[in-house]
C-alpha cells in the first residue's frame, strides 16, 4: 500500500540543474551561492508592480489537454507592492544577485514595461555601471485591449547588462531573413547568377543587398508577437512569455554548457529556452505553482527540485519488486475546483516513481500529460528490488504529494 510522507528535495539523475522554491531578493541558498561568479546569463522577468493578482488556468484530464478547453484557475503570483519604495528594494535584492552569480563574460537581462523601466535603469547603472549598459530591447505586440485617453501601451522593456568589459556576444547567433526586412524603396533585380537583390546607387555607386543575406536585430522587435490564447506553447500560467524571445536573448550570449539563472522563474520559460540550447540551469520562484509549471516543462534527466509538498491525496496500486513492475489503479484528490468526472485520474496532472534516500526523492521515472500527450501511462517498470519505492504525484489543482510503499 501507498502511505503519504514528507521530503527535503527531488533528485534526478545527478541533480546538477536547480529548480527551488524560494526569494531570488535576499541571501541565497547555498546550492545556488554555490555558482557565485560562474553564471553566464541570469533573465529575470519579475512582477510589473501592476498592482493585482494572477493565475493559472490549468487544463483538466484527457479531454482538457486534448482539446484545451476552459480551466479551473488557481493562484499564480501577487503583484501587489505597499509602495514604488518597496517594490524598488524588491528589484535591487534581485540584480545585486544576479551581479553576484555573473562570470565576467556574463550577461543579466531585466524584463520589465513602463510602469517601472526608467527607475530600473538607474538602478542597473547603480550595481552594474552605466558603461555596462548594452541595451534597452523594446519588445512591441499587438494584443489586449485599446486605450482611449492615451496612445496603447504595447510594448515591454528589456534591460540587458554586462557583468564586464569581457563579456560575450555573438550577434551572428540570431540572423534574420534579409527577406522580412523592409527595403525603403529599392529596387528588386535578379542577377546573373538568379539571385534576388535589391540596389540602390548613392554618390554614382550601386550598392547590392541580397535576400539570400541575412541581417540581425535591432533595439526594437515587432517580429516576435504575444501568446495567443490558445497558443500550443502556453502553459496556462499569467504573463508567460514566448519561447521565440528568450531564445534571441540567449542565443548571443551562451553556449552549450553554460549556466543560465532565472531567479523569477515564473511559468519556465527562459529555463526551457536555456535548455533547448544546451545549457545546465538554475531557477528560482517563491511561488511552488510555478516552480511545478516550471517542472512540467523542462527535461529532467538531472536536476535537483525543492518545493512544498502538501499530502492531500491518496493513491493506490500494485507494486512486484522482484521484476520492478508498478501499476497505478486508483487516485483520489478533493478540490472545489475541480470539474465533475467519473474518471479518478482525470485529478492527475502528472506523476513520478523511484526511491527515497536520507530525506529526499531519487527520480528514475517522470509522466506527465501535454497537449501531444494528454493521456497518462498508469504503470512503469524500474530497477528491480529497489530499497525503497516512491511515487510522486501532483493534482489538478498542482498540490503535490509523496507516497511510500509500504
Amino acid at each position: 500500500m501507498f502511505e503519504p510522507v514528507s521530503i527535503t528535495r527531488e533528485i534526478i539523475g545527478n541533480g546538477a540543474s536547480l529548480l527551488l522554491q524560494g526569494d531570488g531578493t535576499g541571501v541565497l541558498p547555498p546550492e545556488v551561492a554555490a555558482f557565485e561568479g560562474k553564471v553566464q546569463c541570469v533573465y529575470v522577468d519579475p512582477p510589473f508592480m501592476t498592482g493585482g493578482t494572477f493565475t493559472r488556468r490549468r487544463r483538466f484530464g484527457q479531454k482538457g489537454w486534448k482539446t484545451g478547453s476552459p480551466a479551473p484557475e488557481y493562484p499564480a503570483y501577487d503583484d501587489r507592492f505597499a509602495s514604488r519604495q518597496d517594490y524598488m528594494a524588491f528589484l535591487r535584492g534581485l540584480l545585486t544577485n544576479a551581479h553576484r552569480l555573473l562570470s565576467a563574460t556574463g550577461v543579466m537581462c531585466l524584463h520589465l514595461d513602463w510602469r517601472a523601466s526608467a527607475y530600473a535603469r538607474v538602478l542597473c547603472d547603480e550595481i552594474f555601471g552605466e558603461d555596462r549598459f548594452l541595451n534597452e530591447v523594446i519588445w512591441a505586440y499587438e494584443s489586449g485591449g485599446r486605450a482611449k485617453r492615451h496612445f496603447s501601451r504595447k510594448h515591454d522593456v528589456i534591460l540587458i547588462y554586462a557583468k564586464s568589459r569581457k563579456y560575450r556576444f555573438d550577434l551572428t547567433q540570431v540572423p534574420l531573413e534579409r527577406g522580412s526586412v523592409r527595403r525603403n524603396h529599392m529596387r528588386r533585380q535578379v542577377d546573373e547568377t538568379g539571385r534576388v537583390y535589391r540596389s540602390i546607387r548613392s554618390g554614382g555607386k550601386e550598392y547590392r543587398y541580397y535576400d539570400d543575406t541575412p541581417v540581425y536585430p535591432g533595439d526594437v522587435w515587432t517580429d516576435i508577437s504575444h501568446l495567443q490564447q490558445r497558443d500550443p506553447e502556453r502553459s496556462g500560467y499569467a504573463t508567460q512569455k514566448p519561447l521565440k524571445l528568450l531564445d534571441r536573448l540567449l542565443r548571443p550570449v551562451v553556449k552549450p554548457g553554460d549556466i543560465v539563472c532565472d531567479l523569477c522563474c515564473g511559468s519556465g520559460t527562459a529555463l526551457a529556452a536555456a535548455q533547448a540550447l544546451g545549457c545546465q540551469v538554475i531557477g528560482m520562484d517563491m511561488s511552488p505553482e510555478a516552480v511545478l509549471i516550471t517542472r512540467s516543462r523542462l527535461h529532467l534527466a538531472d536536476m535537483t527540485i525543492d518545493c512544498e509538498d502538501t499530502p492531500v491525496a491518496q493513491l493506490e496500486g500494485s507494486y512486484q519488486p522482484e521484476d520492478g513492475v508498478l501499476l497505478l489503479t486508483d487516485f483520489r484528490a478533493q478540490h472545489k475546483s475541480f470539474p465533475k468526472t467519473e474518471r479518478a485520474f482525470d485529478r492527475l496532472e502528472c506523476w513520478s516513481a523511484g526511491y527515497m534516500l536520507n530525506g529526499s526523492m531519487v527520480t528514475l521515472q517522470h509522466f506527465h500529460r501535454s497537449p501531444k500527450h494528454p493521456e497518462l501511462p498508469l504503470m512503469c517498470v524500474l530497477p528491480e528490488n529497489l530499497p525503497s519505492l516512491a511515487v510522486q504525484t501532483v493534482d489538478a489543482a498542482g498540490r503535490k504529494t509523496v507516497f511510500q510503499w509500504k
